[in-house]
């Protein structure tokens, strides 16, 4: 049996809290240990509290677990909201100047410990976080010279001063004798393993998939939680010969993009919610003009601004749905940090080959949860930018008067492509319906033809499978994507329950074909989602043509699925349905 150890690590937004998670995950990972990082935190830049869950264990860790083991605190409102957390005689870690007696419950044990005054004495007040890693890495056996290498990898940027000074913080934390500490087992000894790992986010892997795939050109508007993608490409793309822009906001980001998907360079944008909303009229725009664009959409809670930093999966009808009109457009929905890799750099071939708009769809938490996972190599994709003009074609347009038929009418729906420069591409671009030279068009007989040519390009993604199983001789299926699905394989982990499990990764178009096989091998599919109204389930009912088939598990309160909480409800059905 695996095994798990959870700590949370709270205080005031602005006190170091994710930093602190951070340099402590970086050093468990070090040592082989797997790690899985959740961080809940108020939508303003300093102030309120704020907290970050961190669950080590010794094989792949998927999820974080309910109950907490440990709690270290920087602020009294740690201990009040998150004590219920902990499960019998848990241990709480705290600041010396905190006096929360009053308010805790039974079955505690509590650890006073000088983090202030180690910080003020060794280095300043703003290093009271690196104090309390000291203490923490001591009390779960990390050696110190692991330590000293995560907190100089964090402050590298800041300076050598800097870096000695925590140093010494740390140091003077790690050595300070604490018979109270010495009375707690550390973790259990590092799975020992041959493969090297790494802690990646979601948002970076997107960033990474998308460099690989050969992007150069990414246009966006800041916001949580899709920002890191901009800034992670604002510092790499100097070095790879790419612009990033930062608009004035996500109307300019997505024409932008248009722009120089027309020019022939790949090119993206990242945005939540509300920034989605805006740039709904540049993917129907995208979709009519057949210009290749990729579109990062992270979910969070809403509608309007929402809930900014909580996790929701609602654009699934927005997005399924979207836009005035009919336009080619494809979906898909990662749920590990392997498939925003790979799924991310398949989006550029996918928007190039049918020359229509591609969408990556994550969520909060799985954008912004740190997690170690098997290291590999960036491997340049294998691009494949569609059909092009041809040689042949530029000579023999060159030659002829007319434009270039950039929109020909063809028996699967793709066109041949020309980019500026290339003699004898000229041709018309317009959001307007148009021929087949581009030029506007209000004909009903062509505007049918061009509607039919769009939207039969995709019609061989249905017969793609994109739903992937783990089968356990289960009379039920639960179905997922996005953050859940890690939920979603913990809750099933070392069980008896008679249940399938399996993620979708792209959810327009659907793969019919394999949909409809499962619908024929399992009694029931149950939709795992975060959202009120269970709107990829209502999809799947509509486009399968079964209503009593598919049913759904729904969370809408902001929180992630917990693990016994989809446990229970498993069991529950797998005895209604037995």
């Amino acid at each position: 049996m695996s095994w798990r150890r959870t700590i949370l690590i709270g205080g005031v937004q602005g006190e170091g809290v994710a930093s602190t998670g951070i340099n402590l995950m970086r050093a468990l990972a070090g040592l082989g240990y797997h790690v899985y990082g959740e961080r809940k935190f108020s939508s303003r830049i300093k102030g309120g509290n704020t907290h970050m869950i961190i669950t080590i264990g010794d094989d792949h860790v998927t999820c974080v677990e309910s109950v907490i083991d440990i709690i270290l605190a920087f602020d009294e409102e740690s201990i009040s909201f998150n004590q219920i957390k902990l499960r019998d005689n848990g241990i709480i870690l705290m600041d010396e100047t905190l006096t929360p007696e009053a308010s805790l419950t039974q079955n505690i044990n509590t650890v006073a410990l000088p983090l202030t005054l180690m910080a003020k004495k060794h280095g300043s007040l703003l290093m009271k976080n690196t104090s309390a890693i000291g203490y923490l890495g001591k009390l779960l056996g990390i050696q110190r010279q692991v330590l000293e290498s995560s907190i100089a990898k964090t402050y590298l940027s800041k300076g050598d001063e800097v870096i000695q000074q925590n140093l010494q913080v740390l140091l003077a934390a790690y050595d300070d004798p604490c018979p109270e500490l010495e009375k707690i087992d550390p973790l259990p000894d590092a799975p020992h393993r041959q493969e090297s790992m790494m802690i990646l986010m979601g948002n970076d892997a997107i960033a990474l998939g998308a460099l690989m795939a050969g992007c150069r050109f990414m246009a966006a508007y800041p916001i949580t939680p899709a920002s890191d993608v901009m800034e992670t490409m604002s510092r790499v793309f100097p070095d790879e010969g790419g612009l990033m822009v930062q608009t004035e906001d996500e109307v300019a980001a997505i024409t932008m993009c248009i722009g120089a998907g027309y020019a022939g360079v790949r090119s993206m944008t990242a945005t939540s919610g509300p920034g989605l909303t805006l740039m709904m009229e540049g993917l129907g725009l995208a979709g009519m003009t057949e210009t290749p664009i990729v579109v990062v959409d992270a979910q969070r809670g809403g509608p309007s601004t929402g809930l900014p930093t909580r996790t929701e999966q609602s654009d699934f009808s927005a997005l399924y749905h979207a836009g005035h009109g009919e336009f080619p457009l494809i979906l898909l929905t990662p749920s590990t940090i392997e498939e925003c890799y790979e799924l991310t750099k398949e989006a550029f071939n996918l928007a190039d080959i049918f020359q229509c708009p591609v969408v990556v769809m994550t969520d909060l938490n799985l954008s912004l949860s740190p997690q170690t996972i098997p290291a590999f190599d960036y491997v340049p994709a294998a691009i494949n930018r569609g059909v092009l003009m041809s040689l042949e074609d530029e000579l023999s347009a060159a030659k002829i008067t007319e434009p270039f038929a950039r929109y020909a009418l063809t028996e699967n729906g793709l066109s041949p492509r020309s980019f500026p420069g290339m003699p004898g591409g000229i041709h018309q671009v317009t959001g307007l319906e148009h021929n087949k030279w581009g030029r506007p068009s209000d004909q009903p007989a062509n505007r049918q033809k061009m509607m039919d040519k769009r939207l039969r390009k995709l019609e061989p993604l249905k017969d793609q499978s994109a739903v992937h199983l783990e089968q356990r001789d289960g009379k039920m299926l639960c179905l997922t994507c996005g953050s859940s699905w890690g939920v979603l394989q913990q809750a099933v982990k070392d069980t008896y329950l008679s249940v399938d499990i399996g993620r979708i990764s792209r959810i327009r178009p659907l793969p019919k074909r394999q949909l409809q096989q499962l619908l024929a091998n399992y009694e029931k599919i149950i939709v795992m989602e975060q959202n009120q109204q269970g709107q990829l389930a209502l999809i799947l009912r509509q486009e399968l043509n079964h209503q009593n088939n598919i049913v759904s598990m729904t969370r809408y309160d902001g929180e992630s699925f917990q693990v016994q909480e989809v446990r229970h409800l498993l069991e529950g059905w797998c005895s209604e349905w037995k």
